[in-house]
């Protein structure tokens, strides 16, 4: 497989849709709530054709799964699939909280080689293909360097919509967290965060909840920087599995060992 190629095509994608989010920031709009309680406006749905046409028009043997539209299957078993979010941060796009990104992931056999995630409003190009580094506008981007996990500062993030069972989900896990390091934010986009940590902007980062293609894109650029993402129990990163933790690779059994699936 050609990765600078892939990458390229990635990063094309994402700067289209980008682009648009852009241009449509301002614009009113309609919101819809969907079944999960997260938001769906005409930019998400937009964005995701800009995306499935461009990357259908450059790779058209691979396959395609979107937040909005599912699966569009691969001409083979075995070929790669692209895991795009038109908007992640949906939420924070409505309230003109800019903290929102188009997200792309090239994964094979489960495994992300090729990720780029476009924040607009703040003119951020993340990006990284396996073997390649991971970069920020051009410039190489490192996890950091800390070794404290008491001066640590962490992200993670909560389900949206309102909660009638009562039981709000990663509360516990918020609270555990927070006790024993310097402090813990609550961004709004996972792509973002786990970019985030790859600068070193963050020490890592946890959540539960998660699509596949909130984390597919981050992964590889965390990866790159020389971070470590897993699953909560230290077991091997799986984007359909909903649990994740990413960090600079120095207390992330720590972190393993604080957060809980029902926590």
């Amino acid at each position: 497989m050609d990765l600078e190629r892939n990458l390229n095509i990635a990063r094309a994608a994402a700067r289209l849709a980008a682009q648009n989010l852009k241009r449509l920031w301002d614009v009113p709009r309609s919101v819809t709530i969907k079944g999960d309680e997260s938001l769906l406006t005409q930019i998400d749905a937009e964005n995701e054709r800009i995306l499935s046409e461009y990357l259908a028009s450059e790779t058209p043997d691979f396959g395609f799964l979107g937040e909005e539209t599912g699966i569009h299957a691969a001409k083979t078993s075995d070929a790669p699939y692209w895991y795009v979010d038109p908007v992640d941060g949906t939420s924070n796009m409505v309230h003109r909280f800019p903290w929102a990104c188009v997200s792309i992931g090239l994964v094979v056999s489960g495994k992300p080689v090729v990720g780029v995630v476009n924040n607009p409003m703040q003119g951020h190009e993340f990006y990284a293909a396996e073997g390649m580094g991971a970069f920020l506008n051009d410039s190489p981007i490192h996890v950091s360097k800390n070794t404290a996990f008491e001066r640590a500062l962490l992200a993670t993030g909560f389900p949206v919509g309102p909660h009638p069972s009562g039981v709000f989900p990663n509360l516990k896990n918020f609270g555990a967290v927070s006790v024993r390091t310097h402090s813990v934010r609550r961004p709004g986009s996972a792509a973002l965060d786990l970019c985030a940590v790859a600068c070193g902007w963050f020490d890592g980062f946890w959540e539960i909840n998660l699509k596949p293609w909130d984390t597919a894109g981050g992964t590889i650029i965390v990866r790159e920087a020389g971070g470590i993402v897993t699953g909560f129990d230290g077991d091997a990163y799986d984007p359909h599995v909903p649990y994740i933790i990413a960090t600079n690779g120095v207390f992330h059994q720590t972190l393993s060992d604080i957060v809980k699936k029902d926590g």
